[in-house]
């Protein structure tokens, strides 16, 4: 007689690490979630209401694609989505200054309905972004060898303020971060 056929559920698959808020939410000051050191476990994360984050606010995931599921609408100073993280709004997305995008193949940012920022910077020609309403903002993209290099979008170089272009592009989200974390500007006035 053979073994018992495993069983999968959602722990097993997501892992036991759940946040599930029911309402509206609002974060006073600067929000990191996901599993980035020092982060939280791997955790899929529901706000079934509005996420109001009174600062910036980043999204990152390193090879677990856990979610942020907000059925209403997000509004923030800064927004990044990095890595794989896997971003799903269900109703507006503002954003007061910077949206950046650094996504890996698996990474998704999916807005349903309007949206605007100051700017959006795209690093990355991968992951998924969907705007269903068109996006008002200004697209960047990196000053050389881009892949947005021929299209409408604008030179980071002359947008964004040239700390965060300068020596290594590879770290130019963390410069932002730190940077929004200590309310400096991140974009030439």
């Amino acid at each position: 007689m053979g073994s018992r056929p495993r069983r999968f559920g959602v722990p097993s698959i997501c892992g036991r690490h759940f946040f599930v808020h029911h309402g509206d939410l609002t974060v006073d000051g600067p929000l990191s979630i996901g599993n980035d050191p020092g982060q939280a476990e791997d955790t899929v994360y529901v706000i079934d209401g509005d996420l109001t984050v009174d600062g910036p606010m980043r999204f990152v995931n390193g090879d677990v694609y856990t979610p942020l599921y907000v059925t209403g609408s997000i509004t923030a100073q800064h927004l990044m989505c990095l890595s794989d993280s896997n971003l799903f709004i269900g109703g507006s997305l503002t954003v007061a200054g910077l949206l950046m995008t650094e996504l890996s193949d698996m990474g998704m940012l999916a807005v349903h309905g309007a949206a605007s920022t100051g700017a959006w910077f795209e690093t990355w020609d991968r992951g998924e972004v969907v705007f269903v309403d068109e996006l008002k903002a200004r697209r960047l993209r990196l000053p050389e060898g881009n892949y947005l290099e021929h299209s409408d979008a604008e030179d980071a170089a002359d947008v964004l303020l040239p700390e965060f272009l300068d020596g290594d592009i590879d770290d130019a989200a963390g410069k932002l971060w730190a940077a929004a974390l200590e309310g400096r500007p991140l974009l030439r006035p």
